[in-house]
């Protein structure tokens, strides 16, 4: 009596083999249906495993007493590395000079490294290394009756009372000083971990996460070089909760002749930057065990239950379409 009421409880009524009839196209639907029910849940299972990517926007608080890291790998064309001093000036005005490797490749000077700046708006300078008299003028020695000057030493500025050679006079010259340069690559933060295609993140406006990188500037004439960088601090989580502190920037560029009452000053390379008191965050999240199970469940009774009916559908209309036949062949 006992198992007799367990039995009623089944909702799964067996039907007895001999009442069955197996069909070809049964069996085409079958395959069919166990290929996509495989393809599915394996689909389902890289969506898993890789996780689906959130982001979000917020105000955040800049601590402007922690540092942050700068990568620079910047080349000045046609100098020399003695020439040029790489300076920070910080919002107050304060100056000092950074100390980074600068070394000569043929006839220009590369400046490759990494310096440590505090989350404060300021202005890295690349500029001409002249001293505290720099005016933007040279000094060069010709006969008093012929165009050619003698050989005179780099950057010749005479001294108080200087008497040039009989026969010769000095000649001051506008100073032609280029600053035309090739940024190879400017980063601020750590760069992005390789735990997961980043590549495919980009910042709202589309642009490339470093903007400078690959830019070259080449001008005929002496022009200092203004870049205005803005800086929005950005977070990366991955499916491993790692967990990277980054920056991306956007930046605008202009150029300019600088004119000062003791002459033209010298150009330069300038890089104004400045952090936006926001931050963005990527995080990737894997969804729960659950979400997997629930989804593998539905793949198979929904795919078995539109096979089913698919299947019920092409067998009566078999059906229907045999006994039209036998009626006719009958009549």
């Amino acid at each position: 009596m006992g198992l007799e009421t367990i039995r009623n409880l089944d909702l799964y009524k067996k039907v007895p083999g001999d009442l069955t009839e197996r069909t070809v196209c049964g069996a085409f639907i079958s395959v069919a249906c166990i290929i996509l029910t495989i393809y599915l849940m394996f689909a389902e299972l890289v969506l898993y495993a890789n996780g689906s990517l959130h982001t979000s926007i917020f105000v955040t608080y800049l601590n402007q007493e922690e540092d942050m890291n700068v990568r620079m790998n910047v080349s000045v064309m046609d100098k020399q590395c003695e020439d040029l001093a790489v300076n920070l000036r910080h919002l107050h005005g304060h100056q000092e000079n950074i100390l980074i490797k600068k070394r000569q490749v043929a006839d220009d000077c590369n400046i490759d490294g990494a310096i440590k700046l505090k989350k404060t708006p300021g202005i890295i300078m690349i500029v001409p290394h002249h001293g505290k008299n720099w005016t933007g003028k040279e000094y060069k020695i010709v006969p008093k009756n012929e165009e050619e000057p003698i050989e005179t030493p780099k950057r010749f500025i005479p001294p108080p009372g200087y008497a040039p050679p009989e026969g010769y006079k000095v000649v001051e010259v506008l100073k032609s000083l280029k600053m035309n340069h090739a940024i190879h690559e400017l980063e601020f933060g750590p760069p992005l971990p390789n735990t997961h295609r980043w590549e495919e993140v980009l910042p709202l406006d589309g642009s490339p996460f470093r903007p400078l990188a690959g830019i070259n500037r080449e001008f005929p004439i002496s022009l200092s070089h203004d870049y205005h960088i803005r800086m929005v601090p950005t977070t990366f989580i991955d499916q491993n909760k790692r967990r990277t502190d980054t920056y991306q920037y956007s930046y605008a560029y202009q150029n300019f002749v600088m004119s000062t009452p003791a002459g033209i000053a010298p150009p330069s390379i300038l890089f104004r930057y400045d952090i936006a008191p926001m931050e963005i965050r990527y995080q990737y999240d894997r969804k729960p065990m659950y979400h997997l199970l629930t989804m593998m469940c539905a793949i198979v009774g929904g795919v078995v239950t539109v096979a089913g009916v698919l299947d019920k559908i092409l067998f009566s209309t078999h059906q229907l379409i045999k006994q039209k036949i036998l009626l006719g062949k009958q009549n």
